[in-house]
């Protein structure tokens, strides 16, 4: 039956198996993974050679996997008061992301992995990403205690992801 609801999704794609022999998917029409694909080619590959080392356990998986060896460069950066920030929101999401004008991103051997359980009970891939583990923005539900002060201090160097034109803003949306 599974089997049959995937084929009439031409836009689902198997990306491998976990640990626990678990099926990993990915959603060509919403992952946030996709953007993050389109940038770094090598990312795909890196999580459909790394997910048979995860167990799927629980309905929401958040893991950072150091790979020993640069895999991208890693558009989050530290902030201060000097430097020029600037809010905007990125394809396939709904709240704003900060951003930073005068910095660039730095060489990294770390990523990410968000997957979820779905109530059919299979597991998507949500997002993947080069860099390291952090709490949502702010309004998400991933370490919101830490959101704030976290994004407060850190920013996306501007430039290095797609925004959604005409969302660019100097307030702070949230």
């Amino acid at each position: 039956m599974v089997i049959a609801l995937f084929n009439n999704m031409s836009n689902i794609e198997l990306l491998g198996y976990s640990k626990d022999n678990k099926a990993l998917y990915l959603d060509l029409d919403s992952s946030h993974a996709l953007t993050h694909f389109a940038k770094y080619p090598n990312l795909k590959s890196l999580v459909q050679e790394h997910i048979s080392a995860i167990t799927f356990d629980t309905t929401i998986i958040r893991c950072e996997i150091d790979t020993g060896k640069e895999v991208g460069l890693c558009d989050l950066v530290a902030t201060n008061e000097s430097d020029e920030i600037i809010y905007a929101k990125r394809p396939l999401r709904h709240t704003y992301s900060r951003f930073v004008k005068n910095r660039n991103s730095e060489p990294t051997t770390w990523f990410v992995l968000d997957i979820r359980k779905q109530r059919s009970g299979d597991y998507f891939l949500y997002t993947a990403y080069v860099g390291r583990l952090t709490p949502s923005f702010p309004g998400g539900n991933f370490l919101p205690e830490q959101s704030h002060e976290f994004w407060s201090n850190h920013a996306l160097v501007w430039g290095s992801q797609e925004i959604v034109p005409g969302t660019e803003t100097t307030v702070c949306p949230w």
